[in-house]
């Protein structure tokens, strides 16, 4: 072989590994959730022609044991701040669970997220993402806070903010996870008026941006693999307790009237399920005055469990591409025939 066929060789694959070792561009992921005025609205009849005031659905619903939680953590290449639950004090979950804020990453700083600083501010951090973009920042950061309790308190509405995100500007793999977790068990007694149903809905409404971006040189770089992913997820469940032997009626409506479902452990239905990531078309969300409403429950006297979960995840990489460092090597393998061709 020709000293000049292998010394194109070997300018050919150290060029590519630059390349894919010297972006300074890169892929953010940005999951924000913030949930506002979760309440329960409920009628005493199938009609839903006489709905039940919240002051009055406090006197039918008794909350006797519960559990509220937030949990956060973020990973910047490999290092990073593991899970750190947070549960609110009290027996029944009445009080606020505040998540730990956490951020690792050279850009923290830069940023400006602190705790609980994003509650309410859709637009800050749709900002946050858009600035990651054009300055190239990399952190992996994570925020939550929930507070109130629509089933103790039925007069004064919940609410709930989770925030993760990540970003990269170089070879590196980010993350954050935050995510908010109410498990409550709820007797329900039905002795007013000689009622003996209920028919209730959960309703919430919300502001988010969960999306992912990569930057066009990156995106056009065949020599570069970009991988982003964000979801943010709001759910209820309902199901039957029997753990004291006195499990409620329990029924679904469907669309077609009410189905019993009082043999399932428990029924979720998703409120809010939102993900974007960097395959096909851009489907990236952000809106700021959603509003969603869960189907019809029918309950009867007895004993529930509710399960009320809110998370958002973010996860990005950006690593060289497998065929650009075999072809450096290919290139480093010549070279090192042509020294010994030389000795």
């Amino acid at each position: 072989m020709k000293f000049s066929n292998i010394k194109k060789s070997l300018v050919v694959g150290a060029a590519l590994a630059g390349a894919s070792l010297s972006a300074n561009a890169g892929v953010v992921a940005t999951s924000y959730l913030d949930v506002q005025s979760f309440g329960i609205i409920a009628f005493y009849d199938e009609a839903m022609t006489n709905p039940v005031l919240a002051a009055d659905l406090a006197n039918f619903i008794t909350v006797s044991s519960g559990t509220r939680s937030s949990s956060t953590s973020a990973t910047f290449n490999g290092t990073g701040l593991a899970p750190d639950p947070v549960f609110a004090p009290g027996t029944t979950g009445v009080g606020t669970a505040d998540g730990t804020f956490v951020c690792t990453g050279p850009s923290c700083g830069a940023i400006g997220v602190t705790n609980n600083s994003l509650v309410g501010n859709f637009l800050d951090a749709d900002s946050i993402h858009n600035d990651s973009i054009t300055n190239g920042y990399s952190y992996g950061v994570a925020d939550a806070i929930v507070s109130g309790s629509a089933l103790v308190e039925p007069t004064v509405p919940a609410s709930g903010m989770t925030y993760a995100a990540a970003s990269l500007s170089g070879n590196g793999v980010a993350g954050g996870n935050s995510d908010i977790a109410d498990a409550l068990t709820t007797f329900v007694e039905f002795a007013v008026q000689g009622v003996t149903e209920l028919y209730l809905a959960f309703t919430t409404d919300y502001s988010l941006v969960v999306k992912t971006d990569v930057t066009p040189d990156i995106d056009a770089d065949p020599s570069q693999v970009a991988n982003a992913t964000a979801t943010g997820i709001f759910s209820v469940g309902l199901g039957t307790d029997n753990s004291n032997f006195n499990g409620g009626a329990l029924a679904y409506d469907f669309g077609g009237g009410f189905v019993d479902i009082s043999n399932r452990p428990l029924f979720t239905e998703n409120l809010v399920t939102e993900s974007d990531d960097t395959t096909g078309s851009d489907t990236g969300v952000s809106e700021s005055n959603g509003s969603v409403q869960s189907g019809f429950f029918r309950i009867g006297a007895g004993d529930y469990q509710v399960s009320i979960t809110q998370e958002s995840s973010a996860r990005v990489s950006l690593v060289s591409a497998p065929g650009t460092l075999a072809i450096a090597g290919l290139g480093l393998l010549g070279l090192a025939a042509v020294r010994r061709r030389k000795s």
